[in-house]
């Protein structure tokens, strides 16, 4: 739907029926996509305009929609009106919309970790009795990572962390972070757990068998979290609920 972040002309489509029937046929004839309109303000600056927010595919963007719903224009900054209540109007709905479309990514991402199989992960209990889940993306070799790792302790205070190792440096990671996951997998303390991330969370010499570990859950998570789209680097938080 990019092309609706231009002008887009739609005169010469008679429709009957009233200004939100007409701009949802509008769009629908033009662009073969259904969408929701989830709130139109009449502006008292400019004649014939309103203020419409209308929901496409997972998230929200404003419009200017002409007085017939034919006509619409995507609204970006700066604007200026001589109304201060339009003003405020459009702050308003700029902010609903963020967090429309803030609430929108947290389910792609939340989506996204449930694909993660359980193995290619960690999971650290807070002591406190809580469903609150921050799931951190990291890498072994990443210097913001190991600054992160830093954190895990002050962050278990409040929430459960998930560590899901996606890597982005070179197959040693993958090594570190297949070897992590071994060394963990029948421990419950999480300050074991997290001595053991800190050995390997700096540079280290793998020997012959270390080499040889295999690192195919590794690679699926990383593939499955970066092939997304949504999240491109490491660190990355994302606060969510233990289910």
């Amino acid at each position: 739907m990019k092309k609706l972040l231009i002008l887009v002309c739609l005169g010469g489509l008679l429709f009957a029926g009233d200004f939100e029937d007409n701009l949802k046929k509008s769009i629908k004839a033009n662009f073969g996509q259904d969408v929701e309109i989830i709130s139109s303000d009449k502006l008292k600056s400019i004649n014939g305009l309103h203020l419409t927010v209308i929901k496409i595919d997972s998230g929200a963007i404003p419009f200017y929609v002409s007085e017939d719903g034919k006509s619409l224009l995507a609204i970006s900054e700066p604007f200026l009106f001589a109304h201060e209540s339009d003003k405020d109007l459009l702050t308003q709905r700029i902010s609903d919309i963020n967090k429309i479309n803030s609430s929108a990514k947290n389910k792609l991402v939340d989506d996204i970790f449930d694909k993660v199989p359980k193995e290619a992960g960690i999971l650290l209990k807070s002591k406190n009795k809580t469903d609150e889940l921050l799931t951190i993306v990291t890498d072994p070799d990443c210097p913001y990572c190991r600054n992160e790792l830093a954190n895990l302790n002050e962050h278990l205070k409040t929430t459960n962390v998930r560590i899901i190792f996606s890597p982005v440096h070179d197959e040693t990671a993958f090594i570190k972070s297949a070897l992590i996951l071994e060394e963990t997998k029948k421990l419950k303390d999480n300050e074991k757990i997290i001595s053991v991330m800190q050995k390997y969370y700096q540079d280290v010499t793998l020997d012959e068998k270390q080499q040889q570990t295999k690192t195919d859950i590794v690679h699926q998570a990383a593939n499955t979290i970066f092939g997304s789209g949504l999240i491109r680097s490491v660190p990355y938080l994302h606060s969510g609920k233990l289910k």
